[in-house]
């Protein structure tokens, strides 16, 4: 077991999705077909790199995830660690990857470690987000206009955003199911488990700002938000499409940038976009989002690609 004040203090440089709260969340909200596992580099006492995993099993075959549903994972690196010792644990995670034969590898390499590095058959995949950037001196005003229009139609609407409670999941689920069938989805990527976990791990840690809109006491749209050093994360936004005259999208994610800043939070990460989504990295954009490239890397066995035809 990884001692979690050494993992804490190894992970202060990288994201919310490499700290030990998030492994705990994907493994008890994937199910008991899933487990967190982390591979650490040691001298002595010290753990000077680490990568934060999730090991799922179907149909007798097992997955590697670091980290699960292309959220960042990735290696990280004690801010001491030279080029030599990044190399050598690389090495030796394809080493791992290579014995342990999994049918699927996926790593979300957000930093660029593997860069260079990656000897095992993982393919590279080129892959965007898109990040506002906050100023601490002053307040935030998205830069199109068209943004500051529905905002304002938004609040005069009289609409309540509030914190989401336990007792809201079943409406924000099934807003969350109708959200997804919207984006042509056949099935929910996540299982109703997972907003339970990310519930019940994450309140009270500083970590989470799950916020609602409420009109007349009805569910119109939620935005779960990760915060971790100085950035805020947008992780789910649901809304109900017969209430989108209350700019529930809008209102949300402005209300998370303004909690954000008062955070000391000095960026937004917006997530990346599915491909042929020009609107949605469009609407990215007109928030002040730039875009910002990154690298993940993939493998899937034979046995993997005939399943999943």
């Amino acid at each position: 077991m990884v001692d979690a004040s050494a993992w804490a203090a190894l992970a202060r440089g990288g994201s919310f999705f490499q700290t030990l709260a998030w492994a705990d969340v994907c493994a008890a909200g994937i199910g008991p077909q899933a487990r967190s596992v982390f591979l650490c580099g040691f001298e002595g006492d010290g753990l000077w790199a680490g990568l934060p995993a999730v090991i799922t099993r179907r149909l007798g075959q097992r997955s590697f995830f670091s980290m699960p549903y292309g959220t960042y994972g990735g290696i990280l690196f004690a801010p001491e660690v030279g080029a030599e010792r990044r190399r050598e644990f690389v090495l030796r995670l394809n080493d791992f990857l290579r014995a342990e034969r999994f049918a699927q590898v996926e790593i979300t390499d957000f930093e660029g470690s593997l860069a260079g590095g990656s000897a095992y058959p993982l393919v590279r995949v080129a892959l965007s987000t898109h990040v506002i950037p906050l100023s601490a001196e002053a307040e935030y005003h998205p830069p199109d206009k068209k943004i500051e229009g529905h905002l304002r139609t938004g609040r005069k609407t009289g609409a309540e955003i509030v914190a989401v409670e336990q007792d809201t999941l079943d409406d924000f689920y099934e807003l969350y199911r109708r959200t997804e069938v919207r984006h042509g989805r056949k099935k929910p990527r996540y299982h109703r488990r997972m907003f339970e976990q990310v519930w019940r791990l994450l309140s009270g840690t500083g970590m989470l700002y799950w916020n609602g809109l409420l009109v007349e006491g009805r569910l119109a749209g939620s935005q779960i938000s990760f915060i971790f050093g100085e950035t805020l994360f947008s992780w789910q936004t649901v809304s109900d499409y017969d209430l989108r005259q209350y700019k529930p999208n809008h209102l949300l994610l402005d209300d998370a940038i303004r909690y954000g800043l008062g955070r000391g939070v000095r960026r937004v990460n917006l997530g990346g976009s599915p491909e042929g989504a020009a609107g949605l990295r469009e609407y990215k954009e007109r928030w002040g989002g730039q875009a910002v490239m990154y690298d993940a890397y993939s493998y899937r066995s034979r046995w993997h690609r005939l399943v999943r035809r």
